[in-house]
């Protein structure tokens, strides 16, 4: 098992070049109590930050680290569709910062990672659909 700062080593080693973003250091969602989170599309251009399976880094208040896969339900996709009239798209950042915010949600609750290193969001919270009412398309 590697140490943290080793894997975050190993990674920006492999991923970035001198002038690209990953070989800054990657911004972590900090949990209040104590968890991690870092975007693998962050630290590896090669994984997509577009759609609705997302990956990510997480860090647990002791060091270990767990790759984990965060995924956003057909029918959570098609419930948002419907309610923003087509205006978040499946390109849209919204679906990351979904995912992240249930990622961090369920390590906050549970203090533990998700079985199997996976999380699927079936059903969007009343936060979710408020933010989406609100998001801004940055890709118009």
């Amino acid at each position: 098992m590697l140490n943290p700062k080793t894997r975050t080593f190993e990674i920006t080693q492999r991923y970035a070049t001198q002038n690209s973003q990953a070989s800054r250091n990657p911004v972590e969602y900090q949990t209040e109590n104590g968890f991690a989170i870092i975007r693998l599309g962050d630290v590896d251009a090669s994984v997509s930050l577009k759609g609705t399976r997302h990956y990510f880094i997480v860090r647990d208040p002791y060091g270990y680290e767990l790759d984990i896969t965060v995924e956003i339900s057909n029918e959570a996709v098609a419930d948002v569709m419907w309610r923003c009239r087509g205006r978040i798209t499946l390109e849209s950042s919204f679906w990351i910062a979904c995912a992240e915010g249930h990622l961090a949600t369920y390590l906050w609750e549970n203090e533990d990672y998700p079985p199997d290193g996976k999380l699927t969001v079936d059903q969007l919270s009343l936060d979710d659909l408020d933010l989406a009412r609100r998001w801004n398309c940055d890709e118009e």
